[in-house]
This record gives structure tokens, sequence and C-alpha cells, in this order.
């Protein structure tokens, strides 16, 4: 007779204490399934699992490769991929962020907080760095003197804009996140660093036109945020979207003659004036300025907007219901996932607010989404499954349908995903308890071969 009624063997005992976070019980069991040669696949998996919650790397590598000799199947084989994670490549010692790929996915650009790492203090200043994906090489471009964020690549790969703080403008003492930032442009190889929007205003979400040749970013210049473009060199600044409205969010289409934001327009929530507590609808603008249209309504919360490859679609995170029951809807209840073509017609879920989703992907050729979700896969514990939960990478076609987990969350929390912009590539980053964050890349499409699961099982650190 098991502890959970009924007879048991020693493998389904050991993975219910396994559920209970009961891992030296759950060893116990397990150790004795090995001894009696119990669905041994499973046993050293599940063994590997429980060393891996103690964070005794050394001995879940020592089951994993035991488990290697018996020639696990694809389902197997996606288990140990869920526990070492994908190819690492960027070391999760370090604070990694925003991390984005050259036009050709060859590269990716990203911040990083590594100064005195070795002394186990990680500085709130963060570099540039830029790491080739085939071969992991990486280069610093822009140092941690000051604090350097949101990293893009200029289409023709010659050029990154970022974000840095850099004085004390706001007088308190410290230059932190409440200092506003620069937009500064530099050369990939680290020359001619040049600021082109100053730091008298707070500027956010700088991104290249598709030609290379204008910045399109977001400036709170008075009371609200206007959207402005400017040339790459600093000059012909111009506002194409007036600040009488906060808007935010801007991002170019394909051809780079339209942009797409997000925008808080009407007193939502009828508290007597508008702001960032009501709802926000969707727009689109050409980059003159002129023919403005709202895309989404503010009917329900909408944000995060960007459009598909072919210029047709828009993806959209949309809060439509008090998912946490506090008798309120706001940014802790749970996002849906929507998809319209560019006059707002024709909408689509793409995942539900069954489970809090984030940073939709389109993949290269715009048939399909990846995405970061609390739920929806099996878990070891009784997780939550709204904004606090750890999310895993799900993807889905278009239409919502062939839905699939493409990394569990129950190892390890990510916190970003993005498609290659040439291949079925993605790139995340993710965490696990005593890490910071590092970057990961994984194949939609191919599953590891032995030989590169044993590299994984080998790379798996403390």
């Amino acid at each position: 007779m098991g502890l959970f009624g009924g007879k048991k063997t020693f493998l389904e005992e050991g993975k219910r204490y396994l559920d209970l976070m009961l891992n030296e019980e759950a060893l116990r069991q397990f150790s004795r399934s090995i001894e009696r040669k119990e669905n041994l696949s499973e046993t050293y998996f599940y063994s590997a699992a429980a060393c891996f919650m103690k964070t005794d790397m050394d001995s879940a590598k020592k089951h994993l490769r035991m488990l290697l000799k018996l020639h696990p199947d694809e389902k197997m084989i996606r288990m140990i991929c869920d526990l070492t994670g994908m190819r690492k490549l960027v070391s999760d010692k370090y604070k990694n962020s925003f991390p984005c790929f050259l036009v050709d996915g060859s590269k990716i650009v990203f911040a990083s907080s590594r100064k005195n790492i070795e002394e186990s203090i990680v500085s709130n200043n963060s570099g540039i760095f830029v790491v080739e994906v085939e071969s992991g090489k990486e280069t610093q471009v822009v140092s941690e003197e000051f604090d350097n964020y949101l990293p893009s690549f200029s289409p023709d790969g010659r050029k990154i804009v970022f974000l840095s703080r850099r004085r004390d403008n706001n007088n308190d003492g410290v230059i932190n996140n409440l200092d506003n930032p620069g937009i500064y442009v530099i050369n990939i190889d680290g020359t001619d660093e040049k600021c082109i929007v100053k730091d008298e205003y707070s500027n956010k979400y700088p991104s290249f036109s598709p030609d290379s040749r204008q910045i399109i970013f977001t400036s709170w210049r008075g009371n609200n945020s206007g959207v402005y473009i400017i040339n790459t060199d600093g000059g012909y600044e111009k506002q194409i979207v007036t600040d009488a409205y906060d808007n935010t969010f801007p991002s170019f289409s394909p051809t780079g003659q339209r942009i797409v934001y997000t925008s808080w327009r009407h007193d939502t929530n009828g508290d007597g004036r508008i702001d960032f507590r009501d709802n926000s609808g969707i727009y689109m603008v050409d980059i003159d300025g002129k023919n403005e249209r709202q895309v989404v309504s503010d009917k329900y919360n909408n944000s995060f907007p960007k459009v598909s490859p072919d210029g047709l679609s828009i993806i959209f995170l949309s809060t439509r219901r008090d998912t946490n029951k506090d008798g309120k809807i706001n940014s802790l209840d749970n996002n849906n996932v929507f998809i319209c073509d560019i006059t707002g017609k024709g909408e689509k879920c793409v995942s539900s607010d069954k489970y809090y989703n984030k940073m939709p992907s389109f993949s290269y050729d715009g048939k399909k989404v990846a995405f970061l979700s609390g739920g929806g896969g099996v878990k070891i514990s009784n997780k939550s499954k709204g904004f606090f939960s750890p999310k895993g990478i799900y993807m889905a076609d278009c239409n919502g349908k062939n839905r699939v987990q493409l990394l569990s969350d129950k190892y390890y929390g990510s916190n970003f995903v993005l498609f290659s912009p040439v291949d079925d590539r993605l790139a995340y980053m993710s965490f696990r308890k005593g890490t910071n964050r590092g970057i990961y890349i994984m194949n939609i499409n191919k599953t590891p071969t032995l030989n590169e699961v044993e590299e994984l099982i080998n790379n798996l650190d403390y």
C-alpha cells in the first residue's frame, strides 16, 4: 500500500513525492525502482529532476548520462531538454536582458550586467554585447560605466541603437532608473558612439527603420508621450504622433511606411482623467504623421502591437477579464494574444487568458507565433497560472490552432522569446533558482541528437 492509497510502483511513489517537493524521499523511491529495473528511462529522468530541484547538478548529470545509454526516444529527449535547457548561448551567471537578432539571424545584441560578478556583486549597470549565434563568440560594444539597455541592430548590420542613463538629472544624488535615458547610436564594432537624443526628456523604445536611415522612439516632453522620428545621425527630428495623449510601444511596418503603436485616448475607467489606468487602443500612422487611424478600439486594454513580416497582420496583447477575481481588470490579470488584419478586422485569439501570456513574436514567414505563457503544460507542482507564475514557451499557428509547448515552466522561468528573422530558431532568456538570466537558442523543428543532448547535459551547471 502506497502513501497515496492503492498499490503503487516505486516510480509512481517517487513521482508523487517529487510533486510535493519532497526530493530526498523521492530519490529513495527512485533508487528502489532502479534496483528493480522498473521503467529505467523514466526513473533515471525523474531521479535527475529530483537532484536538479536540490541543485545537486553532479548527481543530476550522472542520472541523465545513464539515461542516454538507454537511447531515449524523441519524447524523452524533449523531457531532458526541459531539464537542461536548450543550447545556452550566453551564461546565466550574468543578468542579461533585451536580446535582439540581426536581420540575417547571425548575431544577437543584448544588455548584460557583469561587473564584479566574481565577487558575487552584480552591478546595476549593463553593458551592450554582441554574440555570434553559431560560434557563441561575444564582443562587448558598450562598457558598464553607465546603465545601457534596450539595444537593437540597424537592418544593414552596421549600427546599434540603445538607451543609456548617464546623468543624475533628477538631482537625487544617484544615477538610476528614475533618471532619463538618452538615445545613443554606435557602430557594431564599438566605435563612433553618438548621442542623437539628449536626456532632457524621458525617452523609450528606439528602433531603426527598415532602410536603417531613421529611428522612431517615444519621448515624454510634457505631461504625455509623443512618437518621434529622427535620422540616424541625429538630424531632422520630427514629432509624428501628438503628445496630447500618451503613446508608446511604436514599431515600423516591414516597408517602413507606417508605424503601429499604443495610445491612451479616453477615460475608460470613469475617474475623470486619461492616463495609464485607462484602456489603450492600437493605432497606425504614416511616417510623415498623416493618415492616423485606430486599428483596435480601447474597449479593452491592448498593448505591444507588432506587424507581421508580410505587413498584413498585427499581433497584440489584450486584457479583457478580471481573471484574478480581485474586482478590477488591470495589468495583474491575464492577457490574451490576438491577431487582426491591419484594418482591425478578422480578429483571432491565438492564446486565451486562461493563462498569463506575454512577448508574442511572429515567425520569419509569419505563419506561427511564439509567446510566453504561465500554464498549459504538465507541472511538477501546483503553481499559479497568472502574473506571478513561471512562464514556459509556447507556439501556435496564427489562427490559434496547433498550440504546442516548446519549453516547460517546470524547471525554469522564461521571460523573453523572439523568433529569428530568417529561420526556425528561437532565442529566449531563462533562469532557475540560484542563477541570473541566460540566453538560449532552440530550433523549433529539430529534436537535438544524442550527441547534442550529451553536450547540454555536460553544460548543466550550478
